[in-house]
């Protein structure tokens, strides 16, 4: 074989690849509509809101198996303290234990009202407010503004077994006064 027909031969493969074999291009073929999925999801449960080691703000889902728990139902189970996983995860809690603080065994609520205008969430807790934290009261509300699903997030008003009010805001990364709130 000379020069040239070897040439020849190696430029006619890489063109003949290149051409697709013969097989004209076409345009889109309209088949119908557009495929879907349904997926399965769980059931929004709501969050409770733990203190991380750093002193941040954790959200943890309710693991009670509730659509969209209600107000009163969630701030309860975050008066029982974190779960067991997220003891594990380090997660802890500035909030009094409400089963130790009422003295009862059943699930414990706290009584939630809104005013008509919706700027104003009042939680009215079955424990006392004066003693609690800055970190413990950005707790309750930032599980409260979670249950409540407003937009705008309205005022928290927390009010406890001592008639005392104390006004919390949801802040999850604490800053220089964030445990200084009252």
């Amino acid at each position: 074989m000379t020069r040239v027909r070897r040439a020849a031969a190696a430029l006619t493969l890489p063109l003949l690849l290149a051409t697709g074999c013969g097989i004209a291009t076409t345009g889109v073929v309209e088949s119908g509509r557009a495929g879907t999925v349904k997926l399965a999801t769980a059931p929004d449960p709501g969050l409770l809101y733990f203190i991380a080691p750093d002193g941040a703000l954790v959200p943890v889902p309710v693991s009670d198996r509730m659509q969209r728990p209600d107000i009163g139902f969630t701030i309860g189970v975050l008066l029982q303290g974190p779960g067991e996983a997220a003891r594990e995860a380090g997660l802890t809690t500035e909030l009094p234990e409400a089963q130790r603080s009422t003295g009862g065994t059943d699930h414990v609520r706290a009584a939630v009202k809104a005013d008509g205008d919706g700027k104003t969430l009042r939680v009215v807790l079955p424990i006392p407010v004066e003693p609690l934290s800055g970190a413990a009261l950005r707790q309750l509300a930032c599980t409260a503004l979670a249950a409540a699903h407003g937009s705008p997030a309205p005022e928290i008003l927390l009010i406890g077994t001592e008639s005392k009010e104390r006004r919390a805001e949801c802040v999850t990364r604490p800053g220089p006064t964030a445990d200084r709130e009252g």
